[in-house]
């Protein structure tokens, strides 16, 4: 992806003797964070976290779960080499780079806390708990097959994964209430474990399937065949649990 270049305002080595924390909270532009373990960027305004993004050398983490490897990184010795570089985007550019953001399923929720003075009450134990995201090759693989309109990958009822053009942060935690009404039914008819729903209009498809402590999405056209599709998340679930 590449996102606006934006005014370098200047490279921070050590965060917290600089206050970058505190510089934040009126900021509107990226983060970008270099070490030698991986590298990433936090899109920011004023002090709200916007879109999240690091690589390593056990993947590519988009969204929230971004923010721990980030945040492991920042709490190592500050002898080690990171570097963050600050970039100022005009709004123009800031508009742009969500755009870009929300197309390469990086967003963060709304409901994580700014940064800045109070951003310690976020804490790393929590950030913890937010699952691996799945291995993006298998959503894209679910995003080319035909009628398929968008996938994502949601945890706790807000998207951490998201490809194609679909609004799931919307509809990620009435598809998750749903999924758990779904199971719960099955359990009470005796008929097994439930393996994935469907929705169907006159206009679209819909899918959700568990996938580990994930749930997946799939939206579809109508006349979208969803055999293959099924296959293809059958084969997804069976991967993660075995």
């Amino acid at each position: 992806m590449r996102l606006p270049a934006g005014t370098v305002e200047g490279i921070i080595t050590n965060p917290q003797k600089e206050g970058l924390l505190h510089y934040l909270s009126t900021f509107r532009g990226l983060i970008e964070t270099e070490s030698p373990s991986g590298h990433g960027f936090l899109l920011i305004d004023n002090g709200k976290q916007v879109a999240a993004y690091f690589k390593n050398t056990r993947g590519s983490y988009r969204g929230v779960p971004a923010l721990a490897p980030m945040q492991m990184e920042s709490d190592r010795d500050f002898s080690s080499p990171q570097t963050f570089n600050v970039r100022k985007y005009t709004d123009e550019e800031f508009s742009r780079a969500v755009q870009i953001s929300d197309e390469e399923g990086l967003h963060i929720p709304e409901t994580l806390p700014p940064l800045g003075e109070d951003s310690e009450d976020f804490t790393l134990d929590e950030l913890a708990e937010i699952p691996e995201p799945l291995d993006e090759t298998k959503l894209r693989k679910i995003k080319s097959l035909a009628g398929v309109i968008a996938v994502a990958a949601f945890y706790e009822g807000f998207s951490i994964q998201c490809i194609g053009d679909a609004d799931f942060e919307h509809v990620a935690a009435s598809a998750e209430d749903l999924m758990r009404a779904g199971t719960k039914i099955a359990r009470d008819l005796q008929i097994g474990t439930l393996d994935q729903m469907i929705l169907e209009t006159d206009e679209n498809k819909f899918i959700i399937a568990p996938c580990g402590d994930l749930y997946l999405c799939v939206f579809t056209t109508a006349d979208a065949h969803l055999g293959l599709i099924r296959v293809v998340l059958k084969n997804i679930q069976s991967d993660i649990s075995g």
